[in-house]
């Protein structure tokens, strides 16, 4: 059995949170989506569930606005599970299932019955390539803070233990596969790219690079917060979701923040999702060659 999730009573514990990428004030423009979770929770609760019954899956990672692709997100892919032998309706979902109590931890959020965050990302992953079931396990452990400090927006909406016991738990299917995807996990990523792209330099043998990390001037000068960045070549990756270039004051901030790191030897180098998902051997290029300039030997 899994431990008491925290928040496991009848009510959310906590305020529903917004995108994983939203909640800071970044924005991306990538494949995934985290739907319009209000939406989901007005449109397909109550009325469609029967006593026992619960979403899970897509659905579920909707309402816990985990990133899922647009596609998976549509209402035509409402997932509902009922525990061990209830019967499952399966009029108003295209998948229904029957899962052991030991496999699954609930919560009431808005009023509606949902696996919780560490049961949707261990229910869900097993079904997604790698980089897309590491994705909403950053979001699910994703911590968010201020920058400059160590003070949390708001809490987790689970803990990396949490996602471990899940995956842990006896008979769960996919369990191997999510043991493996543990250690891939982060809680400072804040968007699907900034996930995917901490994958690829991974992958590339790209030097370890610091997360959310606080960008300061010599006397400790907070110049800026940057997702990805490498201290000990003054380097920082930016992923530029579409809100930099349509957002007069976030194109501004960005202009005044990135002259400040020049003005303090760092370089910046701005990731499009064009170069990301679309040229990603030019990608590798570009940072391995900004690094060299740096000073890094690989």
């Amino acid at each position: 059995m899994l431990p008491a999730s925290r928040g496991a009573s009848t009510h959310a514990q906590r305020p529903f949170p917004r995108c994983p990428s939203r909640a800071t004030g970044r924005q991306h423009t990538h494949k995934s989506c985290c739907g319009s979770s209000t939406g989901v929770a007005r449109s397909h609760s109550a009325p469609l569930l029967q006593a026992g019954e619960f979403f899970a899956g897509r659905t579920a990672a909707v309402l816990w606005s985990l990133p899922v692709t647009l596609a998976e997100a549509a209402p035509a892919s409402l997932e509902i599970a009922a525990i061990s032998q209830a019967p499952v309706q399966r009029v108003h979902a295209q998948r229904a299932r029957r899962v052991a109590p030991s496999l699954v931890r609930t919560r009431s959020l808005h009023g509606v019955p949902v696996t919780d965050p560490a049961t949707t990302w261990a229910m869900l992953a097993p079904e997604l390539r790698p980089s897309d079931a590491v994705a909403p396990g950053d979001a699910a452990v994703w911590r968010p803070r201020f920058p400059g400090t160590t003070r949390l927006v708001r809490p987790p909406l689970a803990t990396l233990a949490e996602l471990a016991a899940a995956a842990a738990t006896p008979y769960r299917r996919g369990g191997r596969v999510l043991r493996g995807l543990l250690p891939l996990l982060s809680t400072q990523s804040a968007s699907p790219p900034e996930s995917h792209l901490r994958l690829r330099l991974a992958a590339w043998g790209a030097p370890q690079p610091h997360l959310d990390y606080d960008v300061r001037a010599a006397g400790g000068r907070l110049l800026g917060c940057s997702e990805i960045a490498f201290p000990q070549f003054r380097v920082a990756l930016e992923y530029e979701g579409g809100h930099h270039f349509s957002q007069a004051r976030q194109f501004a901030r960005d202009i005044e923040k990135y002259q400040s790191y020049a003005e303090h030897g760092w370089q910046v180098l701005r990731i499009t999702s064009r170069l990301l998902y679309g040229e990603p051997e030019e990608l590798r290029r570009q940072v391995f060659a900004t690094l060299r300039r740096r000073g890094w030997a690989p």
